[in-house]
């Protein structure tokens, strides 16, 4: 639980904006994942993992468009567009078996 008065979880009472860079969370997110020897990713890759792993659990286009905070639709499309190929596949296969299982 964040103990600043902003509630920051990347709180630094020396920046002016009150938050750490995008350089200084990734340094510190490498020391911490070197330390456990995990392989190393930036905040930025984390961000794009989860996007992808909702859109592969079912959550809506729409849903991860809003929640990465994208202005239009179309630029979640364009960014993820290698899993979106992947679930219309998955979605041909399924509308095969349905059809299938309707012919019984």
């Amino acid at each position: 639980m964040p103990t600043n008065l902003q509630q920051l979880a990347f709180y630094s009472h020396a920046s002016k904006y009150k938050v750490i860079s995008n350089t200084t969370a990734n340094k510190l997110l490498k020391k911490l994942l070197d330390r456990l020897n995990i392989n190393p990713i930036t905040f930025h890759g984390l961000r794009h993992s989860h996007a992808s792993l909702l859109l592969c659990e079912g959550a809506t286009i729409y849903y991860v468009s809003e929640r990465l905070g994208h202005s239009d639709i179309d630029t979640t499309i364009k960014r993820y567009t290698h899993v979106l190929n992947e679930l219309r596949a998955k979605d041909e296969l399924t509308t095969v078996k349905i059809f299938e299982a309707m012919a019984v």
